[in-house]
């Protein structure tokens, strides 16, 4: 029933409510001493099955409408390559909050697109020119 943008907006913004929880993680434990901090990765990981080409469609049932399944699920890594402060942390908590402002931002123009892509969809249903 859905185009492709609508799975792959819906995948973005699961990625980027993720990478929310992770950054305020992050800075809840600014403070915690051999805290690492930890990310997000999805980007380069989707790229790579895009480069291969290996995104299907996705049936449960025959009887089923085909959609696009998003083979990629984000990984939550550690970054055990630094050491911010003596106690083993390596929290930079106005990193963290950069981070996090900028995808706070992300995701508000991911929502904006998935509104005006169910606009869309409501146009039709309503016969509206």
């Amino acid at each position: 029933m859905f185009n492709s943008n609508f799975y792959t907006l819906k995948a973005a913004m699961d990625v980027s409510m993720l990478r929310q929880e992770i950054h305020a993680h992050n800075i809840a434990n600014a403070e915690t001493p051999g805290y690492k901090r930890r990310y997000v990765v999805f980007e380069s990981l989707l790229q790579k099955v895009l480069d291969q080409k290996r995104m299907k469609l996705d049936v449960t049932n025959p009887k089923h409408m085909r959609g696009i399944s998003i083979p990629v699920k984000p990984i939550v890594k550690i970054d055990y390559s630094t050491t911010y402060r003596n106690d083993g942390n390596n929290v930079d908590i106005d990193r963290e909050i950069v981070e996090m402002v900028k995808n706070g931002l992300r995701y508000q123009v991911l929502t904006r697109l998935m509104s005006m892509n169910i606009e869309r969809y409501n146009t039709v249903l309503r016969g509206v020119r």
